[in-house]
């Protein structure tokens, strides 16, 4: 689907289980209202990469059948649609370098593609940004490429091999020099970078009023509007 076979989808996410997700946004909707929340935007996030990718892999830390009130039977849907693999004890940065390295093994017919990396934050991505990602990735001269959260952050992060981004497991996350970090991370390891579109993150209230109104018609959309957000 997206002009180029040879790249994998990655997300890595959390099971939207309350008090394991969206921690900022619980301060203003409880951890319950939170957790729905994460369950709506993981949901946009893999429909969007479905409508892209032929290629899905979810690293997902929890179980989808144990979160509580949380109803996840949408989520557990198009999930089946996707190869799942758990993700690793340790920090946020060795979970996603193990995560790369455990998505390039298992890709299509044992290939060494590339894998395009994003995680549950960003559900409003247009498909068109994701397909320009995956085909900037396979241009000859791009090694990696990465796509800067507004927040200092990154929102997306794709390589051609697995040891130029296992310097990951050193970057501090969830920083506002996390991208530099990471930039600097892939070129020591002899990466050729490219830059993709900013996106904001969904981490605060003040996001989820931004991207619900600019974003009305997504699962994520609704479920704060129930909420009374946006």
């Amino acid at each position: 689907m997206n002009g180029c076979p040879d790249v994998t989808v990655l997300v890595v996410a959390k099971a939207p289980r309350p008090g394991a997700v969206k921690t900022r946004l619980a301060a203003d909707l409880g951890a319950v209202g939170a957790a729905r929340v994460a369950a709506a935007a993981l949901l946009d996030t893999l429909l969007v990469c479905g409508t892209v990718f032929d290629h899905r892999t979810l690293a997902l830390a929890g179980d989808l059948s144990d979160t509580g009130v949380v109803d996840t039977a949408d989520l557990r849907y198009e999930v089946a649609h996707w190869t799942v693999i758990g993700q690793s004890s340790g920090d946020l940065g060795h979970r996603l370098a193990q995560a790369h390295a455990d998505a390039h093994t298992r890709t299509a017919n044992g290939r060494a593609g590339r894998i395009l990396q994003i995680g549950m934050d960003t559900p409003h991505v247009p498909a068109a940004l994701l397909q320009d990602s995956a085909r900037l990735l396979c241009q000859p001269d791009v090694d990696a490429v990465v796509g800067p959260a507004e927040d200092g952050g990154w929102w997306v992060c794709g390589s051609s091999d697995p040891a130029h981004v296992a310097g990951l497991a050193e970057v501090p996350m969830s920083r506002s020099d996390t991208g530099e970090l990471t930039l600097t991370a892939l070129r020591g390891a002899g990466a050729r970078v490219a830059l993709v579109a900013a996106l904001r993150d969904l981490d605060t209230l003040d996001d989820a009023k931004v991207i619900s109104t600019e974003n009305p018609g997504l699962h994520v959309s609704a479920e704060l509007r129930c909420q009374g957000v946006g």
